[in-house]
């Protein structure tokens, strides 16, 4: 019988159902994958070995497996068997079981003829190389945070004096004039607002345009003079730094340059009046 149930388990790779006249049939079943909590074992997908013993129809295919692997006649094979399964019947009535190798053992009940598979595996070919694995599982325990207290720096300042020292970042950064290349234009929150720096300082003067060269600062005060009457027309070129401010004549104080400003707006444009500004330094 243990010839014949080699024979069996390996027709059980191709075939889901096998029959031994007389005796029954075994049927494979598709297990899937499944975890054991108790132990955290995770089981792949497997097969398990059924047995029925209504099935006892021959359909040959256990007797030819044996004729080609035995090279006998069919009715050889046939006679094999059906001599097997007598030593299964006489066992069985007279030990109540019969052992099948590693494979199993067949057992008498009141209802007829069990078969109990043994501890093995049943290889499935689309789960094959996988084998089971243990993961414990974690325990779930709360997690406590502690809040710790962020020491306070002894030298903090108040709230608004950070926000006073912004707002006057603030302000000197909008209050500062932005060069665009040939011409001065100041910045500042009112359009057109006239910027004054008012110094301690001998002359004054009103600043007409600011220039990188000297040369195209001395070629715009021609233009202007004859444009102007000559009680007007009187320019300087000033180098301040790296740039050449083209000015008017000095005066006194910065009332005074208001006055020149007031009275050249009737015969400059009026984008060249937008961009004067007062200036001040000694000569």
């Amino acid at each position: 019988m243990q010839e014949i149930f080699s024979i069996l388990m390996k027709l059980m790779q191709e075939h889901s159902c096998v029959i031994i006249p007389n005796l029954g049939g075994f049927v494979m079943n598709a297990k899937s994958a499944a975890v054991d909590y108790a132990s955290s074992c995770f089981m792949p997908p497997s097969k398990e070995l059924l047995f029925n013993e209504h099935l006892v129809h021959n359909d040959g295919l256990l007797a030819h497996a044996m004729m080609q692997e035995r090279n006998i006649s069919f009715e050889e094979a046939t006679d094999l068997i059906a001599k097997a399964v007598a030593s299964v019947r006489a066992a069985l009535d007279s030990k109540g079981f019969f052992k099948v190798g590693t494979y199993g053992s067949f057992v008498a009940t009141e209802r007829g003829c069990t078969f109990h598979q043994a501890e093995m595996r049943v290889e499935d070919s689309s789960s094959f190389g996988l084998r089971e694995f243990y993961f414990p599982l974690l325990d779930n325990e709360p997690v406590l945070s502690e809040a710790k207290s962020q020491p306070k720096s002894k030298r903090s300042f108040p709230n608004f004096m950070v926000a006073g020292v912004a707002a006057l970042v603030a302000l000197c950064f909008f209050s500062q004039p932005v060069s665009d290349g040939r011409h001065v234009d100041t910045a500042n929150f009112t359009p057109m607002h006239l910027s004054e720096v008012v110094l301690p300082q001998k002359s004054y003067y009103l600043v007409l345009d600011k220039f990188t060269e000297s040369e195209a600062a001395k070629g715009y005060a021609d233009s202007l003079s004859g444009e102007m009457d000559d009680s007007l027309a009187t320019f300087e070129v000033l180098r301040v730094e790296n740039e050449y401010l083209l000015v008017t004549r000095a005066v006194k104080s910065v009332e005074e340059a208001r006055n020149l400003r007031q009275s050249m707006a009737t015969v400059l444009p009026d984008s060249l009046m937008a961009r004067s500004f007062v200036f001040g330094m000694y000569r």
